[in-house]
């Protein structure tokens, strides 16, 4: 934080509606961020209610987030925030400008984005949630790899860069076909807590989210108590809340996009990455024959990763710890990747530093 006698400030103020895009959910993260870094934030009043939806409304009532229709009295002390520059605010004296834009298929030669990282689900965030996450940690690890999300409809892929993902669907038909006795599904909560009641589960189990769902309340919880969580693609884009919540918790990841996360998830250090149906049976097999240590290991890469590079306070501290006055933020949306997603190359600022070859390609279980 700036070191002063008062909160630092921001002004956010938007000219156009991609921010509340995806229920709100954009707008929460971002102000999320600057809330639980300890900032003013003060929000221009150009979205009407049933526009900002469900979390653009969550978003206006977090800590120290207040709706506006006035210009800050000392731009000097503030970050202003924007989309679009108002013409009118363009040439203050602002303490930085940051720019949120969405395009992450972009090249920017000339320019050094921050991509910010992809948040938790709002019902999730919280000024409290470091210190759920710390009690989660410790929770006893009951099963090897687990899996909880939607199916229906994860049948396409919009992504072909640097290797076309395999769809959700396809990815949890894999593992319970390829894995034999090893997977099973599970329906709803009390059929997990019955067989994981009789000791670790040393196998995949898959929960059915068309029969029952686990209750947000017990959901990182819940995550906590696996090894592993199989993470197949979103429904528009590969990128998920679950991967990140995850994350959180010190659940390993198995990914087939770890190139989407800024820096890139690692193979048998921060994930499991794999490729296509037959490397994620491959992969899943490792998994199950790796030893305790091993895991533990991963586990704290893990951890360290999101403490390091997506918990929402490390966003704030990398715009505050930059030199530069004008800074362009990208956040990764589904709006972009449906209109863009046939742009994404191996120059693409989102993809720098990725291999060729692809991630999962070559690494085989050792």
């Amino acid at each position: 934080m700036v070191a002063t006698g008062t909160a630092p400030a921001v002004f956010a103020k938007f000219l156009r509606t991609d921010i509340v895009g995806e229920m709100g959910r954009l707008l929460f993260s971002l102000l999320n961020a600057f809330s639980v870094s300890g900032y003013h934030i003060s929000l221009f009043d150009s979205f009407s209610p049933a526009s900002l939806d469900k979390y653009g409304r969550l978003a206006c009532s977090l800590d120290h987030v207040n709706l506006t229709r006035d210009d800050p009295a000392r731009p000097d002390d503030t970050l202003y925030v924007f989309d679009e520059q108002d013409p009118r605010l363009a040439g203050r004296g602002w303490r930085k400008k940051v720019q949120v834009r969405f395009d992450v298929f972009s090249p920017y030669w000339f320019r050094r984005p921050i991509i910010m990282p992809y948040p938790v689900h709002p019902v999730h965030a919280g000024r409290d949630l470091p210190e759920r996450l710390r009690s989660d940690r410790a929770r006893t690890k009951r099963m090897r790899v687990f899996f909880s999300g939607d199916r229906e409809g994860y049948v396409n892929n919009r992504i072909r860069y640097p290797k076309p993902k395999l769809p959700r669907l396809e990815v949890i038909n894999a593992a319970l076909e390829g894995m034999g006795e090893r997977a099973r599904i599970i329906r709803g909560e009390q059929e997990l807590a019955d067989v994981c009641s009789a000791g670790y589960v040393d196998g995949c189990l898959i929960m059915d989210q068309d029969d029952a769902r686990i209750d947000t309340t017990r959901w990182l919880s819940t995550l906590a108590t696996a090894d592993f969580f199989l993470c197949p693609p979103g429904f528009v884009m590969p990128m998920c809340h679950n991967t990140v919540e995850a994350m959180a918790v010190g659940a390993i990841p198995i990914i087939n996009y770890p190139e989407w996360f800024d820096p890139h998830l690692v193979h048998l250090e921060t994930c499991v990455a794999f490729d296509d149906r037959a490397d994620l049976i491959a992969k899943l097999d490792q998994v199950l024959r790796m030893d305790p240590q091993r895991i533990a290991r991963m586990r704290q890469r893990v951890i360290d990763y999101y403490e390091q590079h997506l918990a929402p306070e490390t966003f704030v501290r990398r715009l505050e710890l930059t030199q530069r006055r004008r800074i362009v933020v990208l956040m990764i949306s589904d709006a972009n990747v449906t209109r863009n997603a046939s742009k994404l190359n191996r120059l693409s600022v989102l993809m720098r530093g990725t291999p060729a070859s692809g991630f999962g390609a070559g690494l085989r279980p050792s």
